[in-house]
């Protein structure tokens, strides 16, 4: 057995420290995490892709979690536009990347359309109430909300897709929207970073006279029982039942009005209001959300709020009527006990595929506690059979610990200490990210996360792709698995072979004397070394596991991109190379013939106006051609084959290694 070898120190500057990952101690998240976030962009919209990556590095959602779809950037679109270009890719982004029961919520950004036309008399549906419905295609018209207060069986409880409402799996769908890319992103600032709760909510009733009755009574009633909630826990509230439409709110944390449905409404008194980070709003108003756009008359909307520093809003994209308008004693009640902004608009939501449209960060929970946690490691670096450890702590109680390695859930504890077993054989040799996720007990089932990066050691290194061989040093015992071969034995002189990943993402050289083809998909267990100047696996067996149809093709190359930069102090690229490390890769370059070598060289040079000169004397790009015809001086042609490089006194230069004749071409 090949010894291993691997200097953390040296070779990765591992550098342990425990953090808490994508949060800071002030925010919690009720029942949700960056990893259930899937991400919409629509790539046609420049607002779009903008606001998608502020979003994502802000919250820290992961790479396979964005979701780019391309379609209109018109905020109202036709029902096949919607079905076509937005349901259709989104449903298929979350099956093929296996999310379906890993995600809670879908979020949107600004340039994907905000309503379709469904052929409704009462006007347009919101996409994203159209999406919560995403997981059955079935639903084809409104439905009762089984998470909202209309549901046979309401429970209260943190949201997961995972749950069984009434026979019914939703997704909690949002949008990041405003009237400029600026106030989007402050939106996503206030969101990501606010301070503990801290302010008033504004409850504004409409004076209905003495003897109020009929529907806008009820509604009404719902900003009564928010307000008696809200002083009952203790949260100030500024509440009015007269004819005043209420102004001047500063700092405010919550807001619920009937905006220009009030006949004290004016839009100076609206847009007086100002808020804290974290505050929610909405009103009973039927077209408060029926565009993010600036704009001028009609009803009042639930845009202005974002601009005056809201976090999260709801407004109706067409009329919803009245009985389906938002509660407020729910929504009040459910976001001040600290579920987050996505469980507490839904919750207070009576029907989906409908017209409701929630703005914001779906995890925002300013009024939620989170578990204070931190990882603990038995040693640095980890090696073996070894078990990762949490401490935890919440007055509330624990519920449960999940353990992650680089994002994947590796095992789960309910009770203390608060500890999994792992195999690290099972990764390779290099940095990980270990995380772990604590719970809290109760129904709003707070999170809080803590991580830290610290270096596997073992004997021998299960590479995942070719790549994760590079940042370890020579001597490292390694098993690659299902990478493609693309050069044979017999081209390559009978005892080195090439492989690559079967995306082309990295390569790498393979000293062996058995018979494989080009074309084959090979495991390879052996030794990295460094021969020449080249990274190689030295290989104690290789075994064919398939035989593509059709074998990868070349990459096309400039000369000067042949080698490319150092992939890390292990492993570097060619002398004075620059961009991606690409050695071991099948590729394709061109040029004028400068240079043939005589019979005792194996070599000849092309230039295709790079000029490289790696001080042999000759300008241009190094082919090894072997026992091959060399072209005459002069002639153009086009090389394919092996990136590959050649230590030649202290510099490794750049070199093409042809497989065989019909490799040069003119």
């Amino acid at each position: 057995m090949p010894r291993f070898a691997f200097d953390v120190n040296r070779s990765l500057k591992v550098v342990i420290v425990l953090v808490l990952l994508l949060f800071v101690s002030n925010i919690a998240h009720g029942g949700g995490s960056p990893r259930a976030v899937l991400l919409v962009e629509n790539t046609c919209s420049s607002v779009s892709r903008e606001i998608s990556n502020y979003y994502a590095s802000a919250r820290g959602i992961p790479a396979s979690n964005r979701c780019r779809i391309r379609c209109s950037t018109n905020e109202l679109v036709s029902r096949n536009e919607c079905e076509k270009n937005i349901v259709a890719p989104i449903r298929q982004f979350i099956q093929d990347r296996d999310l379906v029961d890993e995600i809670d919520y879908i979020v949107l950004t600004k340039g994907v359309p905000l309503a379709a036309d469904y052929g409704f008399a009462t006007g347009a549906l919101s996409i994203a109430s159209v999406l919560t419905c995403i997981d059955d295609p079935g639903v084809s018209s409104y439905i009762e909300n089984p998470y909202g207060p209309l549901s046979w069986n309401p429970v209260e409880v943190a949201f997961s897709h995972k749950l069984n409402l009434c026979g019914r799996s939703i997704y909690l769908v949002t949008r990041l929207d405003g009237y400029t890319v600026e106030d989007v992103c402050a939106l996503i600032d206030r969101s990501v970073n606010c301070d503990a709760a801290i302010g008033p909510v504004m409850l504004d009733l409409k004076y209905l006279g003495s003897n109020p009755t009929g529907s806008s009574a009820a509604l009404n009633e719902r900003l009564r029982n928010a307000n008696n909630i809200l002083l009952q826990r203790n949260i100030p509230t500024i509440f009015d039942d007269t004819a005043t439409f209420l102004s001047g709110g500063s700092g405010l944390m919550g807001y619920f009005s009937w905006g220009s449905n009030d006949p004290s409404y004016t839009r100076a008194a609206y847009n007086s209001n100002m808020f804290a980070a974290g505050a929610i709003a909405d009103s009973y108003v039927s077209n408060s959300g029926r565009t993010f756009n600036p704009t001028s008359g009609g009803q009042s909307l639930v845009a202005d709020l974002i601009s005056q520093g809201a976090s999260g809003v709801c407004g109706y994209v067409s009329e919803p009527y009245v009985a389906y308008a938002t509660y407020p004693d729910i929504l009040f009640n459910r976001y001040t006990k600290g579920y987050n902004l996505a469980e507490s608009f839904y919750a207070a939501c009576p029907l989906l595929y409908w017209k409701s449209v929630v703005i914001g960060d779906p995890l925002l929970a300013p009024y939620a506690t989170q578990p204070e946690i931190s990882v603990v490691l038995p040693s640095d670096p980890l090696t073996g059979v070894t078990q990762l450890t949490a401490d935890v702590s919440d007055p509330k109680g624990v519920a449960r610990v999940d353990f992650y390695i680089n994002g994947a859930e590796v095992g789960s504890s309910s009770s203390e200490p608060y500890t999994v077993t792992v195999d690290t054989s099972q990764y390779h040799v290099g940095i990980h990210t270990i995380a772990a996720r604590a719970v809290q007990a109760g129904a709003v089932a707070s999170e809080g996360w803590a991580a830290t990066e610290v270096g596997i050691v073992n004997p021998v290194s299960p590479l995942r792709v070719v790549a994760d061989a590079f940042g370890c040093e020579d001597q490292q015992g390694i098993i690659c698995s299902d990478v493609v071969v693309t050069t044979s034995t017999e081209d390559m002189g009978s005892a080195e072979f090439y492989v690559q990943e079967l995306n082309g993402s990295s390569g790498v050289r393979v000293i062996w004397t058995g018979q494989v083809s080009e074309g084959d998909v090979v495991s390879i267990e052996g030794m990295l070394v460094t021969q020449n100047g080249e990274r190689s696996i030295l290989a104690d067996s290789v075994i064919i596991e398939n035989q593509l149809l059709t074998p990868p093709g070349p990459r096309g190359m400039v000369n000067k991109s042949v080698g490319g930069g150092d992939f890390c102090p292990n492993t570097p690229g060619v002398t004075g190379g620059a961009g991606l490390r690409n050695l071991g890769l099948l590729i394709k370059s061109w040029g004028r013939v400068t240079y043939v070598g005589d019979e005792t060289e194996d070599f000849f040079y092309i230039d295709d106006g790079s000029r490289l000169d790696d001080e042999s004397g000759h300008v241009g790009l190094r082919v090894k051609s072997r026992h091959l015809m060399k072209p005459a001086v002069g002639r153009y042609v086009a090389v394919t084959g092996i990136s590959s490089c050649q230590a030649v006194g202290s510099r490794i230069i750049p070199v093409i290694k042809v497989r065989r004749q019909g490799d040069i071409k003119d």
